[in-house]
């Protein structure tokens, strides 16, 4: 097994050290992930930001039954961002492609 975590653009050539991200099977490096849609990338930060926040809240919690419903919550926020990274990634497998010279000639079948 490698030591290195490619990203997930097959395009870029950039990895990430495996023990800074343990539990990670792929990352998206930072070049990859500016050069996504400003939607994917505000959505993926508004996740991680709710995610962090009930996580914060559940350490808190004094009441067992209270923590597992900010649980609840926080999965859902887990499971949004889940959704998102595969939208990402069929978003940089799969690029709209531009109006143009390539496009005319697929068209064409040149």
């Amino acid at each position: 097994m490698s030591d290195r975590i490619p990203c997930i653009n097959p395009r870029c050539r950039r990895t990430a050290a495996r023990d800074k991200f343990p539990d990670s099977k792929e990352i998206i490096c930072g070049k990859c992930f500016r050069a996504l849609p400003l939607a994917f990338r505000q959505e993926h930060r508004h996740c991680w930001r709710e995610i962090n926040k009930w996580e914060k809240r559940i350490l808190r919690a004094a009441d067992p039954l209270k923590a597992q419903r900010m649980r609840a919550i926080c999965n859902r926020w887990d499971e949004r961002l889940n959704a998102g990274w595969v939208e990402m990634r069929k978003a940089i497998m799969q690029p709209e492609k531009p109006v143009g010279l390539d496009s005319f000639l697929e068209e064409m079948r040149l």
